[in-house]
Formats: structure tokens, C-alpha cells, sequence
């Protein structure tokens, strides 16, 4: 019976790993009005957003909200450059991921319909063209 409970111990806490932590995302900065619309416009193709900078104007990297709920870290944005995203990378303050559907996807999309860069102190808006149906 000792050894039995020997062998299993070892077993048993393997399976007690725990939980993953929950990788909580930013808050949106609710209080942070948007200051201007640049010309940069955002298409989505099913699962990704791709954009190019077509302003004289580079940003640095800075946090790129869609739907005032979801965000992520992106590196800077230079002048001409094409940038391509995944919208399962976009988290809210929660955790949880954008719906960007899929293929395996068991739920509806969400949609986009605000994109947005946080730039400091300042809320820079972009243009969400909406797919055509």
C-alpha cells in the first residue's frame, strides 16, 4: 500500500498543475477624446486587418484599439508601409479574444466598425472600410 502511494503521489501532482493565468488586456481610455481622423483605411479579409500608412506622417509604436474594447501593442508605422494584423491578437481588459471567426469558428464574427491608435496622450482615428456584401 506504501508504495503504491509512493508511485501515485508523484501522478497525482502532476495532474494539479493549475489554471493558466488569465492575460488581462488594457482598459479602454474611456476619458481620452479622439483628437482627428487620419487618411489611413482599414480593410478587413475575413480574420486580418491590413492597412497602409498613406499620410506624410509616421507613427511610433503605440496601442491600435478596434471597437473601443479590443486592443493590441503594434510597432511603429512608417510612411508608405503596409501592415497586416490578426484580429485573434486584439484582447479586452478581460482576456478574452476579438471574434474573428474562421473557418472552425463555432460563432458569428464580430464586426469592426472603429479603429483607432493610442498615441500618448492622444486618440488618432482611422477609416473602417466595411466589406462589400
Amino acid at each position: 500500500m506504501t508504495i503504491l502511494m509512493m508511485t501515485g503521489l508523484p501522478i497525482l501532482l502532476s495532474a494539479c498543475g493549475g489554471a493558466q493565468a488569465i492575460q488581462e488586456g488594457a482598459v479602454y481610455p474611456a476619458d481620452r477624446a479622439q483628437t482627428s481622423v487620419v487618411d489611413i483605411q482599414v480593410f478587413r479579409d475575413e480574420t486580418v486587418i491590413t492597412f497602409t500608412n498613406t499620410t506624410a506622417r509616421s507613427f511610433p509604436a503605440c496601442r491600435m484599439w478596434i471597437n473601443k474594447w479590443f486592443s493590441k501593442e503594434i510597432p511603429a508605422i512608417g510612411v508608405g508601409q503596409t501592415v497586416s494584423h490578426s484580429l485573434h491578437d486584439f484582447q479586452d481588459q478581460y482576456g478574452d479574444a476579438f471574434r474573428a471567426g474562421g473557418f472552425f469558428a463555432s460563432d458569428r464574427p464580430a464586426r469592426l466598425v472603429l479603429a483607432q491608435l493610442e498615441i500618448g496622450d492622444e486618440m488618432v482615428g482611422l477609416i473602417v472600410v466595411a466589406p462589400q456584401e
